[in-house]
């Protein structure tokens, strides 16, 4: 097979046959051998220049495109380029890395049809260019990007895509449904109950008009623990100093992608404030957590202060358990019970406190990796004295989680209450 696909490729390209010449080697072994080697050889690096010949010709042919009018010279290319979304319009971002003979750049949609002229003042080194591309109409937009020099010399494109948001988005959102809003007079509070919030939902505003007059505008963020865990919006709001008689209103913002450059709202929406007073604080006897075991981050055997029926003792928790910015208890009622209602009084920086989770486990032991049910979240500022109602919920155990604005606060707590209201 060697020996007829050789005798092929000599024919083909010198017109010689090799079993001529084959034959005449056979007379003479050793240097008839060392021919062939040669013919070997000569056909191998033949074969090679041919296939490299060809394939820088295919090579070429993909800069046919850039060089049918002769040789050209390109500016550099945009580097990094992304598309953030907004609002009808698009804000684009990309890198000049190198080339200081740019002077401008040039953006293209709509198929060429629509164009921006960026004027550039180069850097010795990296630039980074922002660009708002406004007043477009809601949809995908595909954005080719060149660069130019003064010369009129370009670069090649760079491409990116990019969805612009409006109407349609817009009323696919909604606002955050409202549960009750409850006035207590004693303190001019409104403390205010939020059924869930929709996908997407970054932030709450709202307005009211306090005690002496003035408007008050509030805002609200979805929050994230020390560690950076997304907890969500809190399911109850507090307005301080709400003036009687009055009512409040509110809408929600919406990111449609995160890194969108733009905030969706909806309309504001008023909401009718309920005159309510607040109950009488139960006896004694109906605390479900008086005198329960208790345990700390700190310490297994826990603090009897957090429930021992005395408001003003306290439990400090210690530096080590607040390196986190981030302390707990947990107390054991000894068996399962139905509540709905705890009382946290916070005698030390309670304004130091970002947060607190009210947790329950159904368990009848407390485990290392123990799964603990969220009854209420409340964010931010508590007083004192905190009354925290919620749906009924059925353990044997209940947890405070805290969140603390830093390792630095030292808070105490001086009592945690549980009822069945």
């Amino acid at each position: 097979m060697v020996r007829q696909g050789f005798s092929i490729f000599l024919n083909y390209h010198f017109g010689v046959k090799y079993n001529k010449i084959f034959e005449n080697m056979k007379s003479n072994s050793k240097k008839n051998v060392n021919i062939l080697k040669g013919f070997l050889l000569f056909a191998l690096i033949f074969t090679t220049v041919i296939l490299c010949l060809n394939s820088c010709s295919k090579m070429a042919d993909n800069y046919k495109p850039y060089i049918k009018n002769g040789e050209q010279i390109f500016t550099g290319k945009v580097d990094s380029l992304v598309a953030f979304p907004g609002k009808n319009r698009l804000q684009l971002r990309w890198l000049l890395v190198s080339d200081p003979k740019i002077t401008k750049c040039k953006v293209f949609w709509n198929n060429g049809a629509d164009s921006l002229l960026v004027p550039v003042q180069k850097s010795d080194g990296t630039d980074t260019i922002k660009v708002n591309i406004n007043n477009l109409t809601e949809g995908l937009y595909t954005l080719d990007v060149y660069t130019y020099d003064d010369a009129g010399h370009s670069s090649v494109k760079a491409e990116v895509t990019g969805t612009v948001y409006g109407e349609n988005y817009i009323n696919s959102i909604s606002n955050r449904a409202l549960d009750s809003a409850i006035y207590y007079p004693d303190t001019k509070d409104v403390e205010i109950k939020w059924f869930g919030i929709g996908q997407g939902a970054v932030v709450m505003d709202l307005e009211y008009t306090d005690s002496l007059g003035n408007l008050v505008k509030k805002q609200i963020k979805s929050a994230t623990s020390y560690s950076g865990v997304p907890l969500g919006f809190a399911e109850t709001d507090t307005l301080h100093a709400f003036q009687d008689s009055t009512t409040f209103k509110y809408r929600t913002g919406y990111l449609p992608v995160d890194n969108a450059i733009d905030t969706f709202y909806t309309d504001y929406r008023e909401a009718a404030t309920i005159l309510y007073v607040p109950p009488v604080i139960p006896t004694t006897p109906d605390n479900l957590a008086l005198n329960a075991p208790t345990v700390t981050g700190g310490s297994a055997s826990g603090n009897a202060k957090l429930t021992d029926g005395d408001r003003v003792s306290y439990w400090q928790p210690s530096s080590g358990e607040r390196a986190g910015s981030n302390v707990w208890f947990y107390v054991d009622l000894g068996a399962q019970k139905t509540f709905n209602s705890t009382q946290l009084y916070i005698t030390k920086d309670s304004k130091k406190i970002i947060y607190y989770e009210i947790l329950y486990a159904k368990t009848e032991s407390i485990g290392n990796n123990q799964t603990w049910v969220r009854a209420a979240l409340v964010m931010g500022d508590p007083k004192s004295e905190n009354i925290q109602q919620f749906s009924n919920v059925t353990g044997r155990f209940i947890k405070i989680n805290i969140g603390l604005q830093d390792a630095a606060t030292n808070i105490h707590v001086g009592e945690l209450e549980v009822y069945k209201r």
